[in-house]
């Protein structure tokens, strides 16, 4: 996958604002239109009534993400659909996680 084509994703606007929060939580679903990657970006803090807000998230570059973090570039250039990656607190490792359902 290219990701300098700034192919498009959905990220939490608790990421994308004044006092940005960082990614700790992110996935891949299936893309919803040609121009979609399917990735979403979380800081994972968002709470369930944060979520249901119009102002949740909003769409970005993918490539700017990366520019945000440089260290998910390798974990979107492996992952397939319903891959599903995290930050624990206090830790900057990434890990797979394995009993995530994404939301439909």
């Amino acid at each position: 996958m290219n990701v300098s084509n700034a192919h498009l994703c959905l990220v939490s606007t608790l990421i994308v604002n004044e006092t940005p929060m960082p990614i700790r939580f992110f996935y891949k679903e299936s893309p919803n239109h040609q121009n979609d990657t399917g990735f979403r970006f979380y800081s994972g803090l968002e709470s369930d009534d944060f979520l249901q807000t119009d102002e949740a998230a909003c769409v970005a570059p993918l490539d700017s993400m990366i520019r945000v973090d440089p260290s998910i570039q390798s974990l979107i250039e492996q992952s397939d659909v319903g891959s599903v990656w995290e930050r624990l607190p206090d830790s900057n490792a990434w890990s797979e996680v394995l009993d995530y359902q994404i939301p439909a």
